[in-house]
C-alpha cells in the first residue's frame, strides 16, 4: 500500500525547487520518463529543456503554492508565479518588467513522491498584457 504524500511538505519542497538550479532543483522533483505540459507545450519528457527555456525568459522565476489538495498519487495546486521578464532582444521595450501570474497544476507522482506527470493550466494573456502595458509605457 502506498502512503499518501504529505502534500503541504511536498508543496514547500516544490516551491524551493522551482528556482531550477542544482541539487534539489526543479528537475529533482521528477521521476525518469516524466512528462510536462502547459498551454504552450504539448506533453514532453524534455523537462530539462522546459526548465532552461523558462529560465531564458524569466531568469528569477519563483512560485508560491497557495493551496494544495491530493490523493495517494496525485495533487492539484493553485499558485502565483512572479518573475522579471528578460526580453527577447537587447531593445525589447518590456525587458526588465516584473510580472505576476496565477495558475493551477495537476501532478501525478510515483511511490517515492516523484512527479510522473505535471500539467500547468494558466491564462497566457495575464503576463502578455502586463508586458504589453510596460512596453507601451516604456
Amino acid at each position: 500500500m502506498t502512503l499518501r504524500p504529505d502534500w503541504d511538505d511536498w508543496a514547500r519542497r516544490a516551491e524551493n525547487a522551482l528556482d531550477m538550479q542544482g541539487p534539489g532543483g526543479f528537475l529533482d522533483l521528477f521521476a525518469s520518463g516524466a512528462t510536462f505540459a502547459d498551454p504552450a507545450t504539448e506533453a514532453t519528457e524534455d523537462v530539462r529543456g522546459i526548465a532552461l527555456a523558462t529560465r531564458d525568459i524569466f531568469p528569477d522565476w519563483r512560485q508560491e503554492i497557495t493551496c494544495i489538495r491530493g490523493g495517494d498519487d496525485w495533487a492539484v495546486f493553485e499558485w502565483i508565479g512572479r518573475a522579471t521578464y528578460a526580453g527577447t532582444s537587447p531593445d525589447d521595450p518590456a525587458a526588465g518588467t516584473e510580472i505576476e501570474m496565477r495558475g493551477a497544476t495537476i501532478v501525478e507522482v510515483d511511490d517515492e513522491g516523484l512527479v510522473t506527470a505535471w500539467r500547468d493550466y494558466l491564462d497566457r494573456k495575464e503576463p502578455e498584457e502586463q508586458l504589453r502595458r510596460a512596453a507601451a509605457e516604456g
